[in-house]
């Protein structure tokens, strides 16, 4: 395998398992040195070591940790070439009902923490001449489905502020690459993300029947690194979700309808 980014330090964050963990390894396995975190102990430590990486543990929810670990990876390795911000959660509170504690905690997980790694490490690369920073989105950030109201209004803002770093830093060298997929095999649906191999059995027939297809996170890893070489912004290991993007930006009023009525269809409502 070609190390197409020998030389290069590279964070990923929540890489203890699932998408994360796999971009960790293609990283390593082209040439990155990569600052491995997240904040389960254990998990952090064995992906760290199978790669020759560097762990560090902490909650990239808080301001002072995400600087923190920047501090840490430019410590170890030297300046940051490639943070991959790839941490998320689902939503914690029952929608509007949802508390502002549970909605202020998936705010600063799934949109605050890609903000403030840009703050702490785009100024460093702008000065070497530029920087990649990769963004683990969701699908739900360009055609909303089925996840809850913070997941998708915090999705929806990632994208954004992707989107924004992009028309405001690409000409200064920072290079911005989103991957937005739809259901993945992850421990969510079963996947064993303790095996050495970080492989796992395929999810349960009854998970794929409704999610639909479902992609492996290494396939995610790859299409992810292709794109970052080919300088592409947005990734989209499911096809379809860019045939329905395509559909909701040609007829708003018909995509919502037909959204509307597939979501009640799936919560067993009578239409």
């Amino acid at each position: 395998m070609a190390e197409r980014f020998k030389g290069k330090n590279a964070v990923v964050t929540g890489a203890s398992r699932g998408i994360g963990a796999a971009i960790a390894e293609r990283l390593a396995a082209e040439g990155a040195r990569v600052v491995v975190a997240d904040i389960h102990p254990e998990r952090t430590k064995k992906v760290a070591d199978r790669i020759g990486g560097t762990p560090f543990v902490g909650n990239l929810g808080e301001r002072a940790a995400v600087t923190a670990l920047v501090e840490a990876a430019v410590s170890a390795y030297g300046p940051i070439d490639i943070f991959c911000s790839n941490a998320g959660i689902g939503d914690l509170g029952p929608d509007l009902a949802s508390t502002k504690e549970q909605l202020d905690t998936i705010v600063q997980i799934n949109l605050m923490a890609h903000i403030w790694a840009a703050q702490d490490v785009v100024p460093s690369m702008v000065e070497r001449g530029g920087g990649h920073l990769v963004q683990t989105i969701s699908s739900a950030s360009l055609i909303t489905g089925p996840s809850g109201l913070g997941y998708t209004v915090t999705k929806h803002g990632a994208l954004g502020f992707a989107e924004w770093m992009a028309l405001n830093y690409s000409h200064l060298g920072i290079k911005v690459t989103c991957l937005c997929p739809n259901a993945v095999n992850t421990g969510m649906l079963g996947r064993n993300e303790d095996a050495e191999n970080n492989v796992g059995p395929p999810p349960a027939p009854a998970a794929a029947a409704s999610l639909g297809d479902i992609v492996e996170p290494e396939e995610c890893a790859e299409q992810t690194i292709r794109a970052m070489i080919d300088g592409h912004f947005l990734v989209l290991p499911h096809p379809r979700v860019g045939e329905s993007f395509l559909r909701k930006a040609t007829d708003y009023d018909v995509w919502l309808e037909g959204t509307n009525r597939r979501l009640r269809r799936m919560r067993g409502e009578e239409i």
